[in-house]
């Protein structure tokens, strides 16, 4: 399928991102010139890169591209191409030949135009006006390749949610997405520590992604975000991140949302210490595990996990010695039901939240927490989707906090009672999530009846009176 410039669609990712990326460093640079050319002078501002995050090739920034006229598309190769070479050390790689896209010249020319009418500077602009702009194309580019729009990003509310009940983060604390697509989960837990007046460059943001393409979105979200964040393009079950030694990388908080239910390398995997808790390994159609398993490992003696998961991993028969071990280890803190729709109306799947904790306080030790974040309490529904409200999240942040149990929302369980269940996590088994029954007031609803007896015998009696005065005394036969 291809839209009105010829482009098909999904080609828009590796088409634009780029673009975008060039055109907000180039903003950013131009920003950071004119502040050293105000403190320092001309001459020590132009030689000095110190005053730069990323270096603009020479007679190839933004005004350059926008007086070519002819050839843009092998222009724009070299400027990408030099770029990398420029900012080696941010291990970008666009991948990109604007050679090969069904596009004209003319209609190139105007998309740089229209990019060029914004301002996407670090320096200038809200950072998280153009995060939200950006992410907007990240929810456009899902939309047009068909693709699951989790894959992409994650509802900023869900991420506010999430972070909230992880926190509160120290200077120095590492975390890690193993499937960090464009990088939303990274940034939100950033954003949080920023609006508590700390810094996140403080941080330690690690994520890895495998989806070609993708690795480039994160670098430029958090580019856009002003945070230094390392992502590695790479399979985290086939190639792990690990320390100089070769053992697994460990992190004090891991979160994410990873591709459920994907096929993954059982057979090659199967002598991985990670995947060795158990006595089984995950389906090879079926990765779920395999991912969370991989997550447990890389978290350190008290790190905690938070991973948005399909619901079907909390209770899927197969799967039960998996429940099992994180139960019988008390790792499991908590279990999230959202509900449906979050991700637009074309996803349909009402994902779960499951939180692990290798270093439980002791007053949540051997108990789970359930909570229906489904309720509408929490939430409110929209024309083509459904959105957790700000009330919501705090309402559900509060409960996670405080650990209370509410009807038909939340309670907490202890771990033998989910055992007497064979280790099923499904929420609806320990909280009862159905709509309460109106109570009858028996006079009131006996008046009601005797008041609609009455209508149905006047209506009889108008009835065999219209009767007789067609049919005369003959009338009993249609009674």
């Amino acid at each position: 399928m291809e839209s009105d410039d010829g482009i098909d669609k999904t080609e828009y990712r590796e088409f634009l991102l780029p673009l975008v990326f060039y055109k907000t460093a180039n903003d950013t640079y131009q920003d950071e010139y004119e502040n050293a050319v105000a403190d320092f002078g001309e001459e020590i501002a132009g030689e000095d890169p110190a005053f730069y995050r990323l270096q603009i090739p020479d007679g190839l920034f933004w005004e350059d591209l926008m007086s070519t006229n002819k050839r843009v598309d092998e222009t724009l190769n070299e400027a990408l191409e030099s770029f990398e070479e420029l900012n080696y050390d941010l291990k970008i790689s666009f991948e990109v030949d604007y050679l090969s896209f069904d596009i004209n010249e003319s209609t190139l020319k105007t998309l740089l135009q229209e990019l060029d009418t914004i301002n996407l500077s670090v320096e200038s602009a809200d950072y998280q006006a153009v995060s939200e702009a950006y992410m907007g194309l990240i929810r456009r580019f899902a939309e047009e390749e068909n693709r699951d729009a989790g894959e992409f990003y994650q509802p900023e509310e869900v991420i506010e949610m999430v972070v909230r009940m992880l926190a509160p983060f120290e200077d120095g604390d590492s975390f890690y997405d193993p499937t960090a697509g464009s990088g939303d989960m990274l940034v939100g837990v950033a954003s949080h520590y920023r609006k508590e007046g700390r810094d996140p460059n403080k941080l330690t943001l690690v994520g890895q992604e495998s989806i070609k393409g993708l690795t480039e979105a994160a670098n430029l979200n958090f580019f856009l975000n002003d945070l230094e964040a390392e992502i590695e393009a790479a399979d985290p079950l086939n190639d792990p991140m690990q320390t100089s030694d070769g053992s697994l990388r460990e992190f004090d908080y891991v979160l994410t949302n990873f591709p459920y239910s994907e096929d993954w390398n059982k057979s090659g995997l199967k002598d991985d210490a990670r995947f060795g808790h158990v006595d089984k390994d995950p389906r090879k159609n079926r990765a779920d595990y395999a991912y969370i398993l991989h997550m447990y490992s890389s978290l350190n003696e008290t790190g905690q996990l938070a991973t948005l998961a399909p619901q079907g991993v909390l209770f899927r028969d197969n799967e039960s010695p998996f429940r099992e071990f994180l139960i019988d280890e008390d790792l499991v803190e908590a279990v999230i039901n959202l509900p449906k729709k979050l991700f637009g109306e074309d996803t349909g799947i009402a994902p779960a939240i499951l939180f692990l904790n290798k270093d439980k306080p002791e007053e949540r030790e051997g108990e789970v927490l359930f909570l229906n974040a489904a309720h509408e309490d929490f939430y409110r529904e929209l024309d083509n989707e459904n959105q957790l409200t700000p009330e919501g999240v705090d309402r559900a942040v509060e409960i996670f906090n405080e650990r209370v149990s509410k009807e038909r929302k939340s309670r907490v369980v202890e771990v033998e009672e989910i055992e007497e269940t064979d280790y099923n996590l499904n929420l609806a088994l320990y909280v009862d999530t159905t709509e309460p029954e109106e109570d009858i007031n028996t006079i009131v609803e006996a008046q009601e009846l005797a008041k609609l007896e009455t209508e149905l015998s006047e209506i009889r009696d108008r009835m065999k009176h219209d009767l007789r005065e067609l049919y005369g005394e003959g009338v009993n036969q249609y009674e």
